[in-house]
């Protein structure tokens, strides 16, 4: 197994072990997922720096040694936003090191990041768009899929929040289903759940009680049907991947054909509230945005003329 720190056991001048290193920055973070995600990152760069530059120890490692590795991310082909993403993980962990007593310096200050072009925008989709996908997904999907989707655009949470959801998440508040979201940045939101919504995931509760696969209170509440690595564990999280082609089937064959992923959900669930009429303050509160300037980027259902200001100008009014 790859250390994050070495290959070899190393102890700081606090009397700390690798293991213990990994285990200490590791749970910095609330989400499984970004564990995960820094976890790889480093390793993946642990790997280049044994396999390429035959060193075992990040204590030799310099700033030539991350610029040599932007230059192979690069040269494999790696998007900016990849290599950026994985360059700040190692950032982050030198600066742990360094806080830890392990570094004098963190060998990432100063290395330039490769700038990012701009890709075409993930699209949200328009309400006959979302009632089309609906009419599909009432038909033709499991009970599993129906209730992501459903979850998906009644709730407008992320992907990487969905699959952190476990079933005791899901609560009766004042008579109202609610459910507690792990967001980004270690925010706890409480969502409420339309009753449509809740609906379809009781639908899919019972689906699993048929087959024998009841989900408990501390289990992960949406479970995949198939685990090929290993058949007889299924009691566990969705993978990324698996959500994506969940998505992307159901807009196929709802006739949706422009660029989405599971994040047009989101910006779709943000631009209809807006659009109906719901306050800008109260819906950057509800998705966890940090800022209302987000949520209102995610607006892209622009106002027309008729929707102009001037139009409700009081003096204006008034004088005739």
């Amino acid at each position: 197994m790859t250390t994050l720190v070495t290959a070899n056991q190393i102890t700081t001048k606090f009397g700390k072990k690798s293991s213990e290193l990994e285990f200490e920055f590791l749970n910095n973070f609330e989400s499984v997922h970004t564990k995960k995600a820094y976890k790889r990152d480093i390793i993946f760069f642990l790997r280049f720096f044994k396999a390429e530059l035959k060193l075992n120890s990040v204590k030799d490692c310099v700033r030539f040694h991350i610029v040599a590795y932007k230059t192979y991310l690069i040269n494999s082909e790696f998007s900016p936003k990849t290599i950026n993403r994985k360059l700040s993980s190692l950032s982050s962990y030198f600066q742990f090191l360094m806080e830890a007593g392990f570094l004098d310096f963190n060998p990432a200050d100063g290395v330039k990041r490769p700038k990012q072009v701009a890709k075409s925008e993930t699209l949200d989709l328009t309400d006959e768009e979302v009632m089309r996908l609906f009419e599909v997904i009432s038909e033709k999907a499991t009970p599993l899929h129906r209730a992501i989707l459903m979850t998906f655009f009644t709730t407008g949470i992320r992907k990487s929040e969905l699959i952190e959801i476990k079933l005791s998440d899901l609560q009766e508040i004042n008579g109202e289903m609610t459910i507690s979201i792990r967001a980004k940045g270690g925010k706890q939101l409480l969502k409420f759940l339309l009753p449509e919504c809740f609906e379809v995931i009781v639908d899919y509760l019972i689906d699993m009680k048929k087959l024998n696969r009841e989900v408990d209170p501390n289990d992960w509440l949406f479970q995949p049907s198939v685990n090929p690595r290993n058949p007889n564990n299924l009691d566990r999280p969705l993978v990324p991947s698996s959500i994506d082609y969940i998505f992307k089937k159901y807009c196929k064959l709802a006739g949706i054909n422009k660029r989405v992923s599971p994040h047009s959900a989101r910006a779709t669930y943000i631009g209809s509230s807006l659009e109906g009429g719901a306050d800008l303050l109260k819906v950057s509160k509800d998705v966890g945005h940090s800022s209302v300037k987000t949520t209102e980027a995610y607006n892209k259902r622009k106002n027309t003329l008729k929707d102009s200001p001037a139009r409700n100008l009081g003096f204006i009014q008034k004088a005739c």
